[in-house]
């Protein structure tokens, strides 16, 4: 048996695939388009989220207070800094090429709006899911407290109140909600599912039963695959983002099935002797890290997307229509994403290393 489960630092080997595999697909669903794009959109982002509820351990904060410095030390300050950063990037490019520029300063304080739709955080979209993620954990620290039933309820009340107030309320623009409330409503459902199902099932017991019946949990994440790309192509593509969700009906079990395929797949690649391969050790790595090319691909992306169809002399959308030059623009992005992954884990490491050195 090869564990999925790593004893260093309680970090779990399918978690982190899954976050790498699930990253990769944000970024492939960034630069193509296509059906391909739509089975990505379907369950990406709510499989972040699902991922994130695995890891949430109310027992870790005693108090709320104590929750939500946390979440501002690892989510807000990030946040901003990566705001700041990649908007001195963007203007300085705009400017340079001379773009079209409604304002360079909006994008900057638009930072604290947080809202990923309506163009807002045109410097750096992908963003919004950070604050999001913020708004999300600090309102499921309350709902955790509830017995399951009642937790499931409370998720499902406030998933179905977001869904109304986006696409039944004329007399408000809730789209425009700051922090992107109106998105964390739909999203606090996949949380609270994937923090339930380490609450009741637990990681031992999950890897267990996938490593008990590994012929059947390809077969069922090969039939999980398939019926998510099936609704993914019948709903259309979606957008948490932008709350476009089209028919809830289809996009919830959508992306419930493509979390559990997406999940399945990790679990059965971390028990398997692949998982000693070196090369996956650079997989974990990118899963550990995943917050870092979700805050960065997107500029990146720019950049190499405008000079892939420089280089073969088309226009960009051409270039994003088609099939082969979106996969040399998506390896280009990932590369440059990684190597700069590698930088800002390293400096982070050395900042780590001499600020515990001065309070020796």
């Amino acid at each position: 048996m090869y564990h999925s489960l790593t004893v260093a630092k309680g970090r779990f080997d399918y978690i982190d695939i899954t976050k790498a595999l699930g990253m990769l697909t944000i970024i492939w669903g960034h630069i193509a388009v296509g059906k391909s794009v739509t089975f990505a959109y379907s369950f990406h982002i709510p499989l972040f989220f699902f991922l994130s509820g695995m890891v949430f351990v109310k027992g870790k904060y005693p108090t709320f207070g104590s929750f939500v410095k946390r979440r501002i030390q690892t989510l807000i300050v990030p946040y901003i800094i990566y705001s700041f950063i990649t908007w001195a990037v963007w203007a300085a490019f705009s400017y340079a090429t001379h773009a079209k520029v409604a304002s360079y300063w909006m994008p900057l304080c638009e930072t604290f709006i947080a809202q990923g739709s309506e163009g807002y955080l045109v410097h750096n979209v992908p963003l919004w899911f950070v604050s999001c993620l913020f708004v999300v954990e600090l309102a499921y620290y309350w709902i955790a407290k509830l017995p399951n039933v009642w937790n499931v309820v409370a998720c499902m009340v406030m998933a179905i109140v977001g869904y109304v107030i986006v696409n039944d309320c004329s007399f408000f623009d809730f789209t425009t909600l700051p922090w992107s409330i109106e998105v964390a409503m739909s999203a606090i459902l996949f949380y609270s599912s994937g923090h339930l199902l380490v609450k009741n099932v637990g990681h031992q017991q999950i890897t267990h039963m996938i490593d008990s019946k590994k012929t059947g949990s390809t077969l069922l994440f090969l039939c999980l695959l398939v019926l998510a790309y099936l609704g993914a192509i019948t709903n259309g593509k979606v957008s948490m983002g932008h709350a476009i969700l089209r028919n809830p009906f289809l996009f919830y079990p959508t992306a419930y099935l493509g979390v559990g395929a997406m999940l399945l797949f990790s679990l059965l690649l971390a028990q398997s002797k692949l998982n000693e391969k070196k090369w996956m050790g650079g997989v974990k790595w990118f899963g550990q890290n995943s917050f870092i090319p979700m805050v960065i691909h997107n500029p990146i992306k720019g950049f190499v997307v405008v000079a892939v169809s420089s280089c073969l002399g088309v226009q960009v959308k051409e270039a994003k229509q088609d099939f082969l030059m979106s996969v040399i623009a998506f390896a280009t992005t990932l590369l440059v994403t990684v190597v700069l992954m590698y930088i800002i884990v390293k400096v982070k490491a050395q900042l780590k290393k001499k600020h515990e050195y001065s309070n020796i």
